[in-house]
């Protein structure tokens, strides 16, 4: 009884300390740092990571229909994505972007 007193004490204690070290370890390493919020006039709209995001919502027959679109994308032939792509982000500037 008095063993099982003793686990039911340690085991929290050694999974919270273990938490907490993870925790700081993360942190300090900056694999959990907060994104920048540049919003000024460096901020730069990466048209590559907007076009191939949108085929999450797309359907292509092949590989080679879906990369045709992001490329095409890329060159401005779908104006749509980047409007969808700032209506989803609250994006009513476009000097924000």
């Amino acid at each position: 009884m008095q063993k099982t007193k003793l686990i039911l004490i340690i085991v929290p204690a050694v999974v919270v300390a273990a938490a907490f070290l993870l925790t700081f370890t993360l942190f300090s390493s900056g694999a959990m740092s907060q994104p920048s919020t540049d919003t000024g006039s460096n901020a730069k709209l990466n048209i590559a990571a907007v076009c191939e995001g949108a085929l999450a919502y797309m359907s292509f027959p092949d590989g080679a229909s879906a990369e045709a679109f992001v490329q095409e994308c890329k060159e401005g032939k779908h104006p749509e994505v980047i409007e969808q792509w700032k209506k989803d982000n609250g994006i009513t500037d476009d000097r924000a972007i």
